[in-house]
């Protein structure tokens, strides 16, 4: 094996993936601090300690609070025999208790697998295999959801799953984290030694794949605060700064700029766990919330509020927003209702949030372009054959370089290859142009994602699953326009002779296979073929132009 062949067959540790000159630039540049996110804890908790940390629900701690929990949690995971090196699943939501359990496993020296709580009993169950973890912290229920009845289904599917932690009411043979906050608070010595490299794998955090299966993104402490750190730097966020993170916070948008900034910052994060416009106006107008990252309908739905001018939204000025397209009536409306600048960004999970559409950029730029590159991050569009870089203005796949890009897919260095080549560039199969001034803007996608109000699907997953349903011969998964979340999923489908299928039939079945709910198609199609090409590739242009006619004899919808 070549070394072209063996680049990213390990990948476990900054040096496995940049050279000496590299880490060293990135260091000496500022954009790699070299710490972990828990030594910004024990900085605020000694600086301020009696300073409001983190809101959720009512419930307020200080950064000294946070911290004796953080070391709680942490003693008790050592104390359960986990070893620095294993991995602990988190899928938890925007609650305090997501803070405790992450900071703890930094401080114990033990690796986080990042999963939201939409995800079900099949996307776990692989989640935690692939990374062989050996514990996993869910909510005992969450949005009418039973989680210690999925992981109790799945739990024989995971050998190495060895403690299941609750937070609420726990299931047999599982224990409940008011257990392990209940011993006392170790002291910040007491886990010094345990203090993992920052150039060491620390992070996977799945996200869909083209392949059919979800993709594990490695990244290291100092990969995970880049980002977060450019954008404070570039928005002058501090100590003062209330962030306000309705995104979830077990994925990289809600984690980086919510927890990360917050911690970095010793600023006030404010969590909002189930979305709700008004709500999130009164939690924005109480706290005095100033910044947030999120998707496009949360803002959108803000402004939709009829009762949008009770609400002082005089101390929020930034909301940064990617992952979908942003209409420029949307900015508009953000800055004369809101008083907020809606800043477009763009980014990946594994690149996050590397341009942005400064404050001070022309307002025609602002409105539409999605950003320029952050500090020390390069950005090129190249032919779609990866051969060079195009003039500026012409339409490319776009392509990232620099310390916030990932270090590559957790055990899939053939797909890590496809995304990445030898230099370090992180191709993204996004289709973009770049004009003089470096901004960006996004024109479409390479890959077959579809976009759920920011949740990334893999069109092949979903058909890979229809496909085991007795009654369907053949399927695709094509994505369809909607108002609100961007885009849904429709599914086509061929029967088998003499079969019938109804949506309500479609969805008990994904039901029992635990799929997770946002990829259930909403929209069903029961079509006699599929358009093929001559190649036998399904024509999935054709399929997207009928769900734009009016709904077919043989449409249903979600129940």
């Amino acid at each position: 094996m070549d070394a072209t062949s063996r680049k990213y067959e390990r990948v476990t540790h900054a040096r496995d993936v940049y050279s000496p000159a590299e880490i060293r630039a990135f260091k000496e540049a500022g954009h790699w601090l070299d710490r972990m996110l828990v030594d910004y804890l024990e900085r605020n908790a000694r600086e301020l300690p009696d300073k409001t940390a983190v809101v959720d629900r009512g419930r307020r701690v200080t950064w000294a609070e946070l911290n004796a929990r953080a070391n709680r949690v942490a003693a008790s995971l050592i104390r359960l025999g986990l070893k620095p090196g294993d991995f602990v699943g988190v899928q938890l939501p925007n609650w305090i208790e997501f803070l405790d359990v992450y900071l703890a496993l930094q401080k114990a020296g033990l690796r986080a697998v990042t999963m939201q709580t939409i995800y079900r009993g099949r996307d776990v169950s692989y989640m935690l295999n692939k990374c062989k973890a050996r514990a996993i912290v869910i909510p005992d229920e969450f949005r009418r959801f039973d989680h210690v009845a999925m992981v109790e289904q799945i739990r024989g599917e995971i050998p190495t799953l060895e403690h299941v932690v609750v937070v609420g009411s726990p299931g047999p043979g599982m224990k409940s984290l008011a257990e392990l906050m209940a011993h006392p608070d170790a002291g910040d010595r007491a886990f010094s030694a345990l203090r993992m490299d920052p150039d060491a794998v620390f992070k996977v955090g799945f996200t869909s794949g083209t392949t059919g299966l979800p993709k594990g993104v490695v990244h290291t402490s100092n990969t995970d605060m880049a980002p977060p750190l450019l954008v404070a730097r570039a928005l002058g966020l501090n100590q003062d700064t209330v962030f306000w993170m309705p995104s979830p916070i077990a994925h990289a948008t809600g984690l980086l700029f919510g927890v990360y900034d917050a911690v970095l910052c010793g600023g006030k994060l404010v969590l909002q766990d189930i979305w709700d416009p008004e709500e999130a106006l009164a939690l924005i107008s109480r706290e005095r919330a100033v910044f947030t990252v999120s998707a496009t309908p949360f803002i959108a739905g803000m402004l939709d509020v009829p009762t949008l001018h009770r609400h002082d939204t005089r101390s929020f000025k930034y909301f940064l927003s990617g992952g979908a397209p942003i209409p420029s009536a949307l900015v508009t409306r953000a800055k004369e209702e809101m008083g907020c600048l809606l800043l477009r960004v763009f980014g990946q999970s594994e690149a996050p949030l590397h341009t942005l559409n400064y404050p001070s950029d022309p307002w025609e730029k602002i409105i539409s372009r999605d950003g320029r590159p952050l500090d020390g991050c390069k950005v090129r569009v190249v032919d779609l054959e990866r051969q060079g870089e195009l003039p500026r203005g012409e339409v490319g796949e776009y392509a990232t370089w620099g310390p916030h890009v990932f270090l590559g897919y957790f055990e899939e260095p053939e797909l890590t290859r496809e995304a990445k080549d030898e230099d370090g560039w992180y191709y993204s199969s996004d289709l973009c142009t770049m004009d003089d001034q470096d901004f960006i803007l996004y024109v479409d996608r390479i890959k077959d994602i579809i976009n759920r109000g920011g949740v990334k699907i893999s069109a092949l997953e979903v058909e890979n699953v229809l496909m085991e349903h007795p009654s369907i011969s053949r399927a695709s998964a094509v994505a369809m326009a909607d108002p609100v979340m961007v885009e849904k999923v429709c599914a086509f489908v061929v029967l088998k002779p003499g079969a019938e299928l109804s949506m309500a039939g479609l969805s008990a079945f994904l039901e029992s296979k635990r799929v997770t709910r946002q990829k259930w198609p909403e929209r069903l199609e029961i079509v006699s073929e599929l358009p093929m090409t001559p190649t036998g590739k399904v024509q999935k242009n054709l399929l997207r132009d009928r769900i734009c006619a009016p709904a077919a004899p043989g449409a249903t919808g979600a129940p």
